[in-house]
């Protein structure tokens, strides 16, 4: 059956990585999911969330990360694909896109501001500290992975392009 015959809804999601360089350390910032969460309560992510309609993916992943972490995000570039299993639903799984991120500002200027619906804390972390958090599986290898590209990449993402 043609597409155009027939609607098919799914759930699409982004993730965002957010690197910070200071002349002694590399950080990312991070946030713990609350506890009532169905999927990973009380892991740590890096932010992002589901694509809504009329959205590409750079829209999405700016406006998850200003609403769950309180950043002004630029020139977000992609560096891979995921999945969320959810095999109790009826998608059983999840698709998205994984972006590494230039942060350009806080939203209320001094410091990171959480959606406390979805997450609990937030902290900027050493690049060196990652195995001591508890990361949902396959976060603390997507941050490397990110740290990769994004080490390859950042002139073009510190260019002021918007």
């Amino acid at each position: 059956m043609p597409r155009e015959e027939k609607r098919h809804k799914i759930e699409v999601h982004v993730a965002g990585v957010c690197f910070r360089e200071n002349f002694e350390d590399i950080e990312i910032l991070i946030v713990k999911r609350q506890k009532n969460r169905q999927l990973y309560p009380e892991k740590w992510e890096c932010g992002g969330g589901q694509v809504y309609a009329g959205e590409n993916f750079e829209e999405a992943l700016k406006r998850q990360i200003k609403e769950e972490l309180g950043l002004i995000v630029r020139k977000p570039l992609v560096f891979g694909i995921y999945e969320i299993n959810v095999p109790e639903q009826k998608q059983k799984k999840i698709p998205g896109i994984k972006f590494v991120c230039f942060w350009e500002k806080y939203l209320n200027g001094k410091e990171p501001q959480i959606d406390l619906r979805e997450h609990s804390q937030w902290k900027w972390i050493s690049i060196n500290k990652l195995s001591e958090i508890d990361f949902i599986p396959g976060v603390e290898k997507d941050i490397m992975t990110g740290w990769e590209f994004y080490s390859e990449n950042k002139n073009i993402l510190q260019k002021k392009i918007f």
